[in-house]
């Protein structure tokens, strides 16, 4: 039913039933997420006791909604789904227009308890009868930054922001509160980023990871797909659909899990058996699914593979502006054991020389450079060129420290001119390594306004280059076996 997930993602009007006026409820918040992110269609607000809320009409009861009602939030007491099942029938017999029930409440089967297991019984029964798709019980809910949609509970200023940047992330998440999370660090960045859609699916009682998988497979705003998972009953099934995907479209994957406790702790939370850990691990690695070890690795991953082009091969120079950042880099690089040095071409070395400081670190060791605290802006700059212009290079991690002597604003345009406006971004990825903090928030933002991706520590930028070139190698592993 495909056709009824389009209605998931672009829906004909939303009812919200346990909507509320008190600003401290869930249901406030969901009815305001949708206000606010400019929601264009009708807005239904369903509750027994008031009669307006954020300037919307309250109905009673979904089957009082006269106009067509194809997406229903559900954010009730989880006691209460008895009688909004036999007001849905109601609703059904009469109109039969509703396809997908977002149940973003918990206490269901997740419980464990007869009682929990009896109400998402009662909610499945009747969805299947309708033909109506279901995604929870215990999620946040969903969101389309292109159709303007906002169902979750979330109090993150993405929809309101200007300056927020939408890129082509699509997001699966298990758990809420991660997804929550996730959604709040992308908030908290140099320059806001909002996703292209974004999912929690709790429970998994219809909606699970194969049908979405499959909707952002053929998705055209989506570039590349994100996963926090717990567990999934059908493992080889969920390996196969994620191998054929990989060779379309990127996907991340932050896996929990690993450990035997870790494991029982998730199943405890979704009822959710995690699997063999290291099954799921090897065949990550055989099929291409990058596997991210933390939350701010995988929103890195994401965010680059997004915004720049993948490198044609492993050859990752390291260009840094002081020597211990430089050093530290160097070490989590050999570290990683991902990608090489590149030995680059003797006209480089000698550009190199001949535009940077003369104290700077040319090739010692090789594919490494320490262009030195003195580097002007346009050292800075013009090193990075030259480096980025070596066919040897296939990516560059880029370190700077940013002196007080020189100026923010000046490196942060002179960045933003060659690799966007000259469009090296498109050519070859850099992994922009801008220390520290908030120091360098000026830096950051004009880059990242740009849609040029920044990083916070140079090992950051460390993971993120060695799955992005594992994923490359992967693809062309895959086109000489397809050709041969």
């Amino acid at each position: 039913m495909k056709e009824n997930l389009n209605a998931l993602f672009c829906p004909e009007n939303i009812a919200v039933v346990g909507a509320s006026g008190n600003p401290a409820k869930a249901g406030y918040t969901i009815l305001k997420n949708l206000t606010g992110i400019g929601y264009p269609k009708k807005i239904f607000p369903v509750n027994k006791s008031e009669t307006e809320i954020l300037g919307l009409p309250c109905s009673r009861s979904l089957s009082q909604i006269e106009d067509t009602v194809e997406l229903v939030v559900l954010i009730t007491p989880a006691a209460m789904i008895f009688d909004i099942m036999e007001d849905l029938k109601l609703r059904m017999e009469k109109q039969a227009d509703i396809k997908v029930i977002i149940c973003a409440a918990a206490d269901y089967g997740e419980t464990k308890t007869a009682e929990g297991i009896q109400r998402q019984n009662c909610l499945m029964e009747t969805a299947k009868r309708w033909n109506i798709r279901v995604v929870g019980p215990n999620c946040i809910g969903v969101i389309d930054n292109v159709n303007r949609i906002d169902t979750t509970f979330v109090e993150t200023h993405l929809p309101r922001n200007a300056r927020v940047k939408r890129g082509g992330i699509s997001f699966i998440s298990q758990s809420g509160a991660m997804a929550a999370s996730i959604l709040m660090m992308g908030d908290s960045r140099p320059v806001p980023m909002a996703m292209n859609k974004f999912i929690s699916i709790g429970n998994m009682a219809d909606v699970d990871f194969i049908d979405l998988l499959e909707y952002f497979e053929t998705d055209e705003d989506t570039n590349v797909i994100g996963m926090y998972m717990e567990g999934y009953p059908q493992g080889r099934l969920l390996i196969e659909t994620l191998a054929r995907i990989a060779r379309k479209k990127p996907i991340v994957v932050l896996k929990v899990g690993r450990t035997e406790m870790g494991a029982a702790a998730a199943n405890s939370h979704t009822g959710s058996l995690a699997g063999a850990d290291a099954v799921y691990d090897a065949a990550f690695r055989q099929y291409g699914i990058i596997r991210a070890q933390t939350m701010e690795d995988m929103l890195n991953t994401l965010r680059a593979l997004d915004a720049m082009t993948l490198p044609k091969g492993n050859r990752t120079f390291i260009y840094s502006q002081a020597g211990g950042p430089g050093i530290y880099c160097m070490d989590a690089y050999m570290e990683a054991g991902t990608m090489e040095l590149p030995t680059i071409g003797s006209q480089t070395r000698q550009r190199l020389a001949d535009s940077l400081p003369a104290m700077a670190n040319i090739c010692s060791p090789e594919g490494y450079a320490d262009i030195t605290a003195s580097a002007s802006v346009e050292q800075h700059v013009e090193g990075l060129r030259s480096v980025l212009d070596d066919p040897a290079v296939d990516a560059v991690i880029f370190i700077t420290v940013v002196p007080t002597f020189l100026s923010r604003k000046a490196l942060g345009e002179a960045l933003k001119k060659l690799l966007q406006e000259e469009g090296y971004i498109k050519k070859k990825p850099v992994y922009l390594c801008i220390m520290a903090g908030i120091y360098v928030h000026e830096v950051r933002s004009i880059l990242e306004d740009s849609g040029i991706p920044t990083f916070d520590t140079p090992a950051d930028c460390v993971k993120t280059a060695g799955h992005i070139a594992m994923y490359q190698c992967f693809l062309q592993k895959e086109a000489v076996w397809n050709e041969a």
